[in-house]
């Protein structure tokens, strides 16, 4: 799981039929959260310094869309 800037965007789960999987036959598994320090790195490898960077900006710089507002969460 990966950790947007401002607790904005999804996350994104790599494995998660696995996970799917373990949930329905009441098996244990283990999920490592990455920081926001840690996704950035990812998505900078992924796809270059320069996009990653300029997409990390935009996301930091804006609001949560009013459908990914957690019920009592506080804006």
């Amino acid at each position: 799981m990966v950790t947007f800037p401002s607790g904005l965007g999804r996350p994104l789960i790599d494995g998660n039929h696995w996970a799917a999987r373990a949930l329905r036959d009441g098996i244990e598994f283990v999920v490592h959260l990455l920081p926001e320090a840690e996704t950035l790195l990812l998505l900078r490898f992924s796809m270059g310094k320069d996009m990653a960077d300029h997409w990390w900006r935009r996301l930091a710089a804006s609001q949560p869309h009013p459908h990914n507002i957690l019920e009592g969460d506080i804006q």
